[in-house]
């Protein structure tokens, strides 16, 4: 059996530069998110289109585009911050390497060695820790080499798994960039990956270590500053570049969708030829706008909606008493007293009021009062669709920052992890969307860290805020 000290003779320490690098970059924190700069923008006859991250205006005003020219150099750099929480589209080797992780991380048995309160092996969990983390880098290797022969044969040929550190914490980050792009991919391997990195970030594996397999994620913005490129996203080209070209709701004619996308195809072209240098090459350019595109799509199919759905609650339903047949009566029994069979025609069509035999609804709410919880529900829940890009990064700082523990939430056994840059951002969009509303219909409380919502790789895909009645 192999100790300690041995297992760590696999991993040499880094140099005492990489360590101050890793101290430095532990101590940043995400910047929060800024105010609406929908009162600062000028009256256009075109609508602005936010991007991903941006907070929604309310639905009693609507945010305009104004020209370039006449914009001011705070809502410039406004507009540039929100570029911060963009994630960077993934190149065609990345796409490769992405490969390599999933199917490293599908036979790794990283979470059932590890996260155990009793091992058959007898061996602490700093050694379990040590033998996965070097067993998933190994076969991470082997996969690259059947990938790519010939890088595989760079990364393998006289060198340690130390040296291929760099070539690690990139694969890591495509990972993570390529999770938040695509919520719905990595089920069954985005939860190893975190915890893997979890465990290296940890004091004990840290100090024993000295490597840093955590790097910031890569965004549109941090990528044009390495470029020395910024000024791209000052150029009003980039709203019609990045356009969502869709028709839902048939409300667009043939001719309008032809329309659109030629002045797409346009703004994408005159971009290229404008910025293109000898420090950023057109297919880079074309790749920012790409990932602008996907902000924007997002934004258009999981934001608009709530929208809609916000439209039709305050046009259809009256604030204050119900109108015949829309009624938003919540009744702890329906029907003057009288239990009924429960029929599927007159629960469909017979409003929000339960008068099937049973309890009826948890609730009880007057239209009044009904209206009123809804229409925060869904504005709370469009904010934060509005800024999910700078949560997921959010809880991505905070997995790879906070220490946790191992406890039993009634659930099996969970790592118990403090979540401080999510809830502090969640705090200010519950914030944001009571002092919208005026009053607030029950209790608001944000669960990160307790045994809810254990730690910020949970909150991640769904967040979750408890409404109840008080």
């Amino acid at each position: 059996m192999e100790t300690m000290n041995e297992i760590a003779g696999y991993l040499t320490p880094m140099s005492e530069t990489d360590s101050s690098t890793v101290n430095a970059n532990k101590n940043e924190t995400v910047p929060a998110q800024g105010t609406s700069d929908s009162d600062e923008n000028e009256p256009t006859s075109k609508p602005q289109r936010r991007v991903k991250g941006e907070s929604a205006p309310s639905s009693s005003s609507v945010g305009t585009r104004g020209s370039v020219n006449a914009a001011t150099k705070s809502s410039k750099s406004l507009n540039i911050h929100k570029f911060k929480y963009i994630p960077l589209r993934l190149s065609e080797v990345e796409r490769n390497m992405l490969n390599v992780l999933n199917n490293a991380l599908e036979v790794c048995e990283y979470t059932d060695v590890v996260d155990v309160t009793f091992s058959h092996t007898r061996k602490s969990k700093m050694s379990r820790i040590m033998e996965s983390l070097i067993d998933i880098l190994s076969i991470a290797s082997g996969l690259m080499v059947c990938n790519d022969l010939l890088k595989g044969e760079q990364l393998l040929m006289g060198k340690s798994l130390n040296d291929n550190i760099p070539f690690f914490t990139d694969l890591f980050e495509i990972g993570r960039r390529y999770k938040i792009m695509n919520p719905s991919k990595m089920r069954n391997t985005y939860g190893k990956l975190m915890y893997i990195l979890m465990d290296t970030e940890s004091y004990s594996v840290k100090s024993e270590l000295k490597i840093n397999f955590v790097k910031p994620i890569l965004t549109v913005y941090s990528f044009l500053e390495s470029k020395e490129s910024l000024e791209i996203l000052q150029d009003p080209l980039w709203l019609d570049a990045s356009l969502s070209i869709h028709n839902d709701l048939g409300e667009k004619s043939k001719r309008e969708l032809f329309a659109e996308q030629q002045r797409k195809q346009v703004a994408c072209q005159r971009l290229i030829e404008k910025y293109t240098s000898s420090k950023i090459s057109a297919d880079d350019i074309q790749r920012v706008i790409d990932s602008i595109a996907d902000n924007e799509a997002y934004y258009e199919f999981n934001v608009k909606p709530v929208d809609r759905m916000l439209q039709i609650l305050q046009e259809s339903f009256d604030p204050n008493k119900p109108v015949d047949p829309f009624s938003l009566n919540l009744t702890s029994r329906g029907g003057g007293g009288l239990k009924k069979a429960f029929n599927t025609f007159s629960s469909l069509y017979s409003g929000y009021a339960s008068s099937f035999i049973g309890g009826g609804a948890m609730l009880s709410h007057n239209h009044a009062t009904q209206y009123k919880f809804v229409l925060q529900s869904l504005t709370l829940w469009r904010e934060i669709m509005s800024n999910m890009p700078k949560l997921w990064i959010c809880a991505d700082a905070d997995i790879t920052n906070e220490t946790y523990r191992l406890v039993d939430t009634g659930q099996g056994y969970q790592r118990l992890q403090g979540s401080p840059r999510v809830r502090r951002e969640m705090s200010e969009i519950l914030h944001r969307v009571q002092t919208q509303a005026g009053s607030w219909v029950g209790l608001s409380v944000v669960h990160l860290g307790d045994r809810d919502v254990p730690n910020g790789k949970i909150f991640s895909p769904s967040p979750n805020i408890r409404l109840t009645e008080r």
